[in-house]
């Protein structure tokens, strides 16, 4: 598990207590419940919602710790987050977001090949993919490739917005992200996963640093 201080703000993700969830064909998705990606064959990764709480002065604006995990993870999976006291700020508030690190190596796919391919889907989904150098708040004042660690710099980032919120006090709803890198056949079965988490818009910039987990970005 990693708990990772942000001095920033949040990644997108699906609400698993929706009550008509929807299960689809796709590579990324944020609607179905946890009960239907465990019957579909997703694994989950950690053993329930991942909490994050609010981080720094800027906890104000909306930031928020990046949670998650890292390591060998299913190239078919999904992780659920929720958040601790969230302050919501429309004037920084963009979504929410999820952060993969994948490792394209051993696949012909790029990854502009990759979120184009997201994107296609972005009427079923709702889902958008971008790079860390695109994923900014919605005042465009902290993009992501900013204060991630140097090795996430190359991860892809989908940005989604549920029809609420991140609810405030106490604990938010349950967000759901879904993945399944063996989606499509021009992926060629070559991708692997080493993390995945998931944060709100950040509404200033914010440097990382978790205990050996990540090393800090050098200013």
């Amino acid at each position: 598990m990693l708990r990772t201080s942000l001095a920033a703000c949040f990644v997108g993700l699906a609400l698993a207590s929706a009550a008509h969830a929807t299960l689809t064909d796709t590579i990324a998705q944020v609607n179905a419940s946890a009960f239907e990606l465990d019957e579909a064959g997703y694994t989950r990764v950690g053993v329930g919602p991942f909490v994050s709480g609010p981080s720094g002065e800027c906890s104000v604006n909306g930031c928020f710790d990046l949670i998650g995990a890292s390591g060998v993870l299913p190239n078919k999976g999904y992780f659920e987050f929720q958040f601790n006291n969230y302050q919501y700020n429309p004037a920084f508030y963009s979504g929410l977001f999820a952060i993969l690190n994948i490792n394209f190596s051993g696949s012909t796919i790029t990854p502009t090949s990759f979120i184009n391919q997201v994107n296609a889907q972005t009427g079923v989904t709702g889902i958008t993919a971008m790079t860390t150098a695109q994923a900014s708040d919605a005042q465009n004042t902290s993009f992501f490739n900013q204060w991630l660690p140097e090795n996430l710099d190359a991860s892809v980032v989908f940005k989604w917005t549920p029809a609420t919120p991140p609810s405030s006090p106490g604990l938010s709803q349950i967000f759901t992200f879904a993945w399944d890198l063996n989606d499509a056949t021009a992926f060629n079965n070559g991708l692997s996963l080493s993390g995945a988490y998931g944060v709100p818009a950040p509404g200033a910039m914010a440097l990382l640093g978790v205990a050996g987990l990540f090393a800090r970005r050098r200013r």
